[in-house]
This record gives structure tokens, C-alpha cells and sequence, in this order.
């Protein structure tokens, strides 16, 4: 098991990442620098919490990405990408806020449901899709979209705003059609910049 550790800036707290599984050492080297490069930009966000992390990091080449309770962190190696650790890593930031981060983003925006029983029930009509206000969505929605993926891809824009702005008009959801050219200038980046320099003061 390999642990990788991180100092909180301007705090005593550390987190710990505790790697369970093998991966190709670039796989590895990848995965650590990314969660440096997101406690780079993000760590601000966790000085006010009161006690240091443990995370869990599961490596395989079965199962799917995601993020659990008990602060378990799910990584399939195979593609394995920045943008997905990052993903993921949001989740966690959410999570150790007990999912406020999103709740804020979402009242910021306007956005969620217009039905969502009708959503559930539905899942395929777009019509009741969890809804985008103050446009546009970091890369687009699906189906699975709300407002846990909404943060969560929003912080992963905001890192990767070039590869966001890619996605996004793969997707069909270019910037330009709101008005906007960078990720950063649209209401959801001014939101998570907001935040961010607000826990760097």
C-alpha cells in the first residue's frame, strides 16, 4: 500500500491517501500529482476543518469511478485520466463539507430539477433533466446529471479549463453560444473562483 500525504497550506492538518491496489508506476506518478495539483489550487477550502483526512483509494481494472461513504475513493486504471482523479477529488472536497459546496453552487445558480419524482420515473426524458441555471453546464448534462455532478465537474473545469471547454462543445454545449469564451468567466467559474480566493485571504 502506498501512502501519500498532503500538508494543508497555512494549517496543521494532513491528509492521507491511502493507495490500495497496483497500478503501472505512471499510473501512479500521474495520481499523486494530480492530488497535489488539486490541493494546490483547493486547500484553502479544508483549513477550517477541524480534524485531518484519511482517504482510501481503490485501484482496479473492473469496477467504475466514484466516490463513497467512509471517505473511499473508487479509480479504475484502465484510461485512468487527470480529469477523472480530479472528478473524484471534488466529490471528496463536497463530502468533508457535508455536500454544502453544492448546495451553495446550486442556490447560486438556479439550478435542479423542474420534477425530479418525474426525473426518477423518466430518467430518459430530457425535458425533466436536472436543469443548468445561469448557463452554461462546465461540459454538458446527461441523464446522471445533478447538482453533486454538477460541483464536482465544475472544480474539474475550473483546473482544466481548456479540456472543459473541448468537452463541452463535443457535447453540444459550446461557451460561445452563452456568451462566454473561457470557463473561468462563466457564472459557475466565477462561483468556485469566488470561493476559492475567499478561503485564500
Amino acid at each position: 500500500m502506498l501512502v501519500h500525504r498532503v500538508r494543508v497550506k497555512d494549517s496543521a492538518l494532513e491528509h492521507q491517501f491511502q493507495i490500495i491496489g497496483t497500478a503501472h508506476p505512471v499510473v501512479e506518478e500521474m495520481l499523486v500529482d494530480t492530488i497535489d495539483h488539486f490541493y494546490l489550487i483547493t486547500g484553502g477550502l479544508y483549513r477550517q476543518q477541524e480534524t485531518s483526512k484519511i482517504y482510501s483509494v481503490h485501484l482496479d481494472t473492473k469496477e467504475g469511478n466514484n466516490f463513497q461513504k467512509g471517505d473511499q475513493i473508487y479509480l479504475n486504471t484502465v484510461n485512468l485520466t487527470e480529469w477523472i482523479v480530479t472528478h473524484e477529488l471534488a466529490h471528496a472536497l463536497d463530502a468533508a463539507h457535508s455536500w454544502q459546496l453544492s448546495q451553495q453552487m446550486k442556490a447560486y445558480t438556479g439550478s435542479g430539477f423542474l420534477c425530479k419524482p418525474l426525473h426518477y420515473a423518466r430518467p430518459l426524458w430530457k425535458f425533466f433533466w436536472y436543469r443548468a441555471g445561469s448557463p452554461p453546464p462546465p461540459c454538458g448534462i446527461d441523464k446522471n446529471f445533478n447538482s453533486l455532478e454538477d460541483f464536482a465537474e465544475t472544480v474539474t473545469a475550473f483546473i482544466f479549463p481548456e479540456e472543459a471547454k473541448k468537452r463541452a462543445e463535443a457535447r453540444g454545449y459550446p461557451y460561445e453560444k452563452w456568451g462566454y469564451t473561457h470557463f473561468h468567466d462563466t457564472p459557475r467559474g466565477k462561483f468556485f473562483k469566488g470561493m476559492v480566493a475567499q478561503e485564500k485571504q
